[in-house]
């Protein structure tokens, strides 16, 4: 009987660092306090900023699906300040978000309004992947975006995204504020009006 205790707990620590393996290079949990931030940003309910290099901070909207505010952190200090349960951003801000508005599926000459569901996120070892559903009439989209933790090397801020299930004719358009202020390429660099296909596009702020 008690060699079957033992054999038992071995089984079950065998299991789980092949569970762990699986993962691929995701770290345990919880997420790493420097590099994202899941408290609610400058007043932004269901929010959360990620830090990008070692003083560039992206703040996302996650009911829309969109950065809210992107910003560097003051010389020698702390770009996100923590009170209780809500973070304020400090720094220099690059651009900032104040509108309600967020992606739109174009179809032919038609835009069609989607409604937002956030799904998660995940902290890989060179960068921090976001999910969200996108709901229309028609069905519905899956969102992927990927935060690079590097600094980019030429612009201020990089962002990797992704959509599927995007039907024949259909693509998506970043919100209003992201199509001004930010640059959409393919990942082959060339200009992109809106994400196409299901290949990975840039969205990149000078």
């Amino acid at each position: 009987m008690t060699r079957t205790l033992l054999v038992v707990p071995t089984l079950l620590l065998i299991l789980i660092s092949g569970l762990d393996a699986d993962e691929g290079d995701a770290p345990a949990l919880p997420f790493d306090p420097q590099i994202i931030s899941r408290l609610s940003l400058d007043g932004k309910p269901r929010s959360l900023a990620i830090c990008q290099g070692t003083d560039k901070w992206l703040g996302y909207d996650l009911e829309r699906a969109t950065v809210l505010k992107a910003w560097q952190s003051p010389a020698g200090k702390p770009g996100l300040l923590k009170s209780g349960f809500v973070t304020r951003s400090a720094g220099t801000s690059f651009f900032e978000d104040k509108a309600d508005t967020t992606w739109e599926l174009q179809r032919g000459e038609k835009t069609v309004p989607v409604a937002v569901r956030y799904l998660g996120c995940t902290q890989r070892k060179d960068h921090i992947e976001l999910r969200w559903e996108l709901q229309h009439e028609a069905g519905t989209l899956k969102l992927f975006e990927r935060i690079p933790l590097a600094a980019p090397a030429k612009e201020r801020f990089v962002r990797e995204l992704r959509v599927e299930t995007l039907a024949a004719g259909e693509t998506l358009l970043p919100s209003t504020a992201a199509r001004k202020a930010w640059k959409l390429t393919t990942d082959q660099e060339t200009a992109a009006p809106a994400l196409t296909g299901t290949e990975w596009h840039r969205l990149t702020l000078p």
